[in-house]
């Protein structure tokens, strides 16, 4: 059994602009980003965590390392490839509602590949299995685990057994706090934490 505590990164300029970041490239944490790693700390507070994995793509690692630093845990964070975005392909740092336009299958198609990327379902089955890693390695610990929207909303689906192209779309917020006890990959309890 294992209990995570999965957070979104802080808004970037590109989450501002509507532009795909995904796993390829990074943009800054706006004063906003910033303002949303402090309040996550603060929902944080008093929980006792083993150990923090973060994505290594800047947005999600600087917003881990933001909490770690308030939570004084910063000797327990470490970085994982495998918690990165979708990767988006040809179709990285455009604008979305672009993409839409030229490709409707970007919004309801969890099996599409993009073009020299990677489908929502693969990048699911690449963050599930993670997850399934990490119960293997810290069995009966507590994590906190910094990623982006598109991996939390494939566990919540994954998890909660939602159907995935019903939910592709799903907003996730920048201060999401989803608390999940799996036991034998399978979700024993899930709860929102400030929402």
């Amino acid at each position: 059994m294992i209990t995570i505590y999965l957070l979104r990164h802080g808004k970037t300029e590109h989450n501002h602009k509507a532009m795909t970041m995904g796993a390829r490239i990074d943009t800054p944490l706006t004063e906003t980003g910033l303002a949303n790693a402090d309040i996550l700390a603060k929902k944080l507070t008093g929980i006792s965590f083993d150990h923090v994995y973060s994505s290594d793509l800047g947005r999600a690692f600087i917003t881990a390392h933001v909490i770690v630093e308030k939570l004084k845990i910063e000797s327990k964070l470490s970085r994982a490839k495998e918690l990165r975005e979708i990767d988006y392909g040809t179709f990285t740092y455009r604008f979305k509602e672009e993409i839409k336009n030229e490709c409707p299958q970007f919004t309801t198609d969890p099996d599409f590949v993009f073009p020299d990327g990677e489908s929502p379902r693969q990048m699911q089955k690449r963050a599930v299995h993670f997850i399934q890693k990490l119960e293997r390695e810290h069995p009966n610990k507590t994590l906190l685990i910094v990623t982006h929207a598109g991996v939390i909303r494939a566990l919540k689906c994954h998890f909660n057994g939602w159907n995935y192209q019903e939910h592709l779309r799903m907003n996730i917020s920048h201060e999401y706090i989803g608390k999940f006890v799996i036991d034998d990959g399978k979700l024993i309890s899930y709860e929102k934490i400030n929402q």
